[in-house]
């Protein structure tokens, strides 16, 4: 075909091989469809060649958006290697090409001041009018709002945007051009006047709120023309549907997944690095630590002074003794009062309940609270009774305003706001003193030093990322450097080891190295940038590069090729230049002092580190998060660093951290269960374990790069399927056992099987003429019986005993009843029982993992619905009993192994069941069927209520390490 009259994009060629998932995208894929087309696959994978090949066969003009001028540069270059003749690919708006290359911000420049604002306040005037008002009265009114009102103004202007961003992209052109610049709309129309048919929307994540109302005004400016077109979205992770609207707009867009590639899918087939997660825990510094006992001591006091008053403990009786509703005059027990109480709101009654022990230890109501719920009283505890206290007592008092307002000031110091609507979260001081804290960097120092002791020393390239150049609150934090990268840099730059790898220090503003690498580097940069590279005057150990525009693509690039080279081995920067988009392969040791916990943020920080190195066809990455905790002995508490810590690896796969070759999400793949159980321990602020410990423990367990390479298999057939896990740690105290429909109609019925047929068998020797007298033959009638009975129990025995050898058969049988009732019900899909496995684990048997396969989102459900199963119970409905024993018992037995050991044979019926009592009944009914005797109680009235405080004193199944995970392959 002659190359001037074909198609755009159709003698494009690509001489290479591709990889299974691409070609099995491009298979799967039709080309010509109205739909769009939605791909996600990990940095690294190949999403850049796949998306030139799909638009290629489309066969139009292509218009590339990326978020980045990195990005950029990269499709630009890529596309060059495909087409035939150069100028078929452009990055300059006003020379539009066959393909042509450019960032979101270039199209999505808004009109002057806040458009959605404008058209949300003539919304608000309509309403006003709708009501009754003039138009005048309305504006005036509303005018007055912003000034009397501001928040209350501000927040109408801004939930009537968030609906109009929302509406805005199924909006006619006219209507969408009207919230964009004249110049953004200008461009739109000659791209469409050029013929652009096909758009390709790299990151399309980033497609939330106004860059998404761009492209759906190029979408509907494309269609106007009398064309379909054809969108390509590619991705490397789903954006988090936390904010509706704005995930309503990027689904709007794109629709579902086409197609996904699992990270690990593309490490197996060779095309990214194989690679491990690693935790490094710290404390704070003694002046950081300083700054926390000082809040300790403020809430210390302030428990002193609030809590322990009076009116305080009087409240507190009143939430733990309510009265009956039905009838208050009624004499109760204190402990029916206590069960009503936990009935109504369990988690406020046991942190009333610890905050009581606190204040007043001798408190005759702590005797009737089962120990069992008085576990350790926590800062949260303390603040929300504080809180609920204040709200209750003191804001309803006119006398207690000086009280009510010290509550509140010191309730901001913890960075909670307390206010007549209730409490809220707030920036927290103790929050950012761990988030930014400079033992941070120096955890930083160590990871490096123990990468460059290891046996592949010599090949470390690694990247230190931050959130900030320099962060702007200093509360708490040590020395005079405020947080940030330029920080981190000061400190990696003066240790005798990692000053040997020639650290770089990039950000938007600042190019900074060591004094003594200062003329090196110089040069070096100079001869890759074209132009000289001056050194800025100073003194101590750094310096600064003098170069224009030090955070531009090109001078990202000079550095990177300096790492590639070995000149540099270490580089220091932000989130926002070295996250997306950087692409550095050398790059193989990423430590992530950043607090970004995001899908999309954390894989795109991951993926820094997975590219294949050509000069190194071994490699294996490290990807470093640092985590810094409270001390154990520091009563205060804060939790997130710990969450994030859960939410960062939540979104990420990789090797199980236990060594058995497993592919999982969740902590597991960077924590083994000792690990998780010591860290539990100093959040938990028990004693026996230090986080000096903890990290003794993590540094033991940290496996070698070659290990890691072993571990993947890389090349080996695989399965490529997701599973959900549940594991459940089995109690000594209440096995699981599979019972009989019930023992003692078990040996009844064996005794009469037994008896009859020895009858029948002295009836049948009689008509034989063998005769008996008649005492003898009721006689053997009755041994028969007894040895019948007896081979009956003797069975049951059997059973009971290969239960306990076979646990996992049991609980997997539990599983499938659960998932039996689900189905049942319609919450999920038909259920392939086969897909559901339980196994002991292999380095430690008390554990039993089951494995939930089948579609993914049914398996999820089935598996929160299993762990609630084997979870504490909280607050169920229902709660099943079962009979643990599959023997013949006595009640007075039975009652004996109840107090012995109490709720042992209870477990809360999952809540997904226990909202039909018709649900619930068949679960009841799958249980006999496939483990054995149970029986089903409603909680309700007293004897409901009491049986609960005993189901509530049992042991938890639940893995308390990880219990739940997702496995691969």
């Amino acid at each position: 075909m002659d190359p001037v009259a074909a198609p755009p994009l159709s003698t494009w060629h690509f001489p290479g091989t591709l990889r299974t998932y691409q070609a099995e995208v491009l298979d799967r894929i039709p080309p010509g469809g109205a739909a769009p087309l939605h791909i996600v696959a990990p940095p690294g994978s190949g999403k850049t060649l796949l998306g030139l090949l799909l638009a290629a066969r489309e066969g139009h003009r292509t218009l590339v958006l990326s978020p980045t001028v990195t990005i950029r540069h990269q499709w630009v270059r890529t596309a060059s290697e495909l087409a035939p003749d150069a100028a078929a690919v452009s990055d300059d708006p006003e020379r539009l090409g066959d393909l042509t290359v450019l960032t979101y911000q270039l199209l999505s420049v808004t009109g002057d001041g806040s458009p959605f604002d404008d058209l949300a306040r003539a919304i608000w005037t309509e309403e006003l009018v709708a009501s009754g008002r003039t138009e005048a009265d309305a504006a005036t009114w509303l005018a007055e709002l912003a000034v009397d009102n501001p928040a209350r103004h501000r927040s109408g202007i801004r939930s009537r945007a968030r609906r109009l961003r929302s509406r805005f992209t199924r909006q006619r052109p006219s209507e969408l051009a009207r919230v964009l610049h004249p110049n953004a709309v200008a461009l739109i129309d000659r791209l469409v006047e050029a013929g652009v048919r096909t758009v390709v929307l790299d990151e399309c994540h980033h497609l939330l709120d106004h860059w998404a109302i761009v492209v759906a005004y190029l979408v509907a400016r494309i269609r106007e023309s009398g064309a379909e077109p054809t969108l390509i979205g590619l991705t490397a992770t789903l954006p988090s549907p936390d904010d509706e609207t704005e995930y309503e707009n990027y689904s709007h867009l794109l629709g579902e997944v086409d197609y996904e590639v699992p990270t690990p899918a593309v490490v197996k087939e060779g095309h990214l690095a194989p690679y491990r997660d690693h935790v490094m825990f710290t404390e704070p510094l003694p002046e950081e630590a300083a700054f926390i006992r000082r809040h300790e001591s403020l809430l210390h006091d302030l428990i002193t002074q609030v809590l322990s008053t009076p009116d305080a403990l009087s409240y507190l009786e009143h939430h733990l003794q309510p009265a009956d509703p039905q009838d208050a005059s009624l004499a109760e027990t204190p402990l029916a009062r206590l069960d009503r109480a936990f009935a109504t709101d369990f988690a406020l009654t046991r942190s009333c309940a610890v905050v009581l022990r606190e204040v007043s230890p001798q408190h005759p109501l702590i005797a009737s609270i089962p120990p069992a719920l008085l576990d350790r009283c926590t800062t949260d505890d303390l603040l929300t009774v504080l809180s609920r206290f204040a709200q209750a007592r003191l804001l309803s008092d006119p006398s207690a305003v000086r009280q009510w307002e010290y509550v509140r000031r010191s309730l901001a110091d913890f960075g909670y706001a307390l206010t007549d609507r209730g409490i809220r979260r707030g920036r927290n001081p103790i929050e950012t003193t761990l988030a930014f804290s400079a033992a941070k960097d120096h955890a930083a120092v160590e990871i490096l030093q123990r990468e460059l002791a290891g046996a592949d020393g010599d090949r470390i390239r690694a990247v230190v990322v931050t959130d900030f150049v320099e962060h702007g609150n200093s509360r708490g934090l040590a020395g005079d450097a405020p947080a940030g990268a330029l920080r981190t840099f000061g400190l990696l730059a003066v240790d005798a080891v990692t000053s040997q790898l020639r650290p770089v220090l990039l950000t938007s503003q600042h190019l900074r190295v060591r004094a003594d690498d200062a003329a090196d580097t110089a040069v070096a940069l100079g001869e890759l940038l074209g132009e000289p590279v001056g050194i800025a005057e100073g003194t101590g150990p750094v310096r600064d590069l003098q170069v224009r525009a030090a955070g531009s693509g090109r001078v990202v690039a000079a550095v990177s090729e300096l790492i590639r080279r070995g000149d540099v081995r270490l580089l220091v920067g932000t989130r926002g230049l070295l996250g997306e988009g950087w692409d550095c392969p050398s790059v193989n040791t990423l430590v992530d002092l950043t607090t970004v916990a995001t899908s999309s943020g954390t894989q795109q920080l991951r993926g820094r580190t997975l590219r294949l190195d050509p000069a190194w066809p071994e490699k294996v990455a490290h990807n470093w998060s640092v985590v810094c905790l409270i001390p154990s002995h520091v009563d205060l508490d804060d939790a997130s660093e710990s969450l994030r810590l859960r939410r960062r690896h939540s979104h990420l796969w990789g090797l199980s951290a236990e060594g058995d070759g497993r592919i999982v999400s969740g902590l597991g793949h960077a924590l083994t269960a000792p690990a998780v159980e010591a860290w539990t321990r100093v959040l938990d602020k028990d004693p026996s374990t230090t986080i000096a410990d903890l990290g003794a423990l993590v540094r033991a367990q940290w496996p070698s790069r070659s290990r890691t390479r072993e571990e993947w298999r890389i090349g080996e057939p695989y399965r490529a399927h997701e599973r959900e896990t549940v594991s459940i740690r089995r109690t000594t105290r209440a096995p699981l056992l599979r019972a009989a429909q019930t023992a003692r109609a078990g040996a009844v019925g064996g005794f009469l099987a037994g008896a009859a047929t020895t009858g029948v068998l002295v009836t049948v020797l009689a008509l034989f003429g063998v005769s008996f007298a008649p005492a003898f033959g009721v006689a053997l009638a009755l041994i028969g019986g007894a040895v019948a009975a007896t081979a009956s129990a003797v069975r049951m025995l059997v059973r009971s005993l290969r239960d306990r050898s076979r646990p996992a058969e049991i609980y997997r049988a539990a599983a499938v009843a659960v998932a039996r009732t689900l189905e049942e019900a319609g919450r999920v899909g038909r259920i392939d029982e086969s897909a559901i496995t339980a196994r002991p684990d292999d380095a430690d048997p008390t554990r039993i993992r089951i494995e939930l396969g089948g579609s993914v989102s049914d398996a999820r459900v089935i598996a929160d619905a299993v762990e609630e199963l084997f979870a504490p119970v909280r607050t169920p409905r229902f709660l099943l009993r079962i009979d643990a024993a599959g023997l013949p018992r006595v009640r007075v037995l039975e009652r004996l192994a109840d107090r012995l050991s109490p709720g042992r044979t209870l477990l809360a019926v999952p809540r997904l069941i226990a909202r039909r009592r018709g649900d619930a009944e068949r679960f009841c009914d799958h249980w006999r069927a496939l483990i054995g005797t149970c029986s089903l109680h409603e909680l309700s009235g007293v004897q409901g209520l009491a049986l609960l405080r005993v189901a509530r004193s049992a042991d938890s199944r639940v893995d308390p390490a990880e219990p739940r995970a997702r496995v691969w392959g």
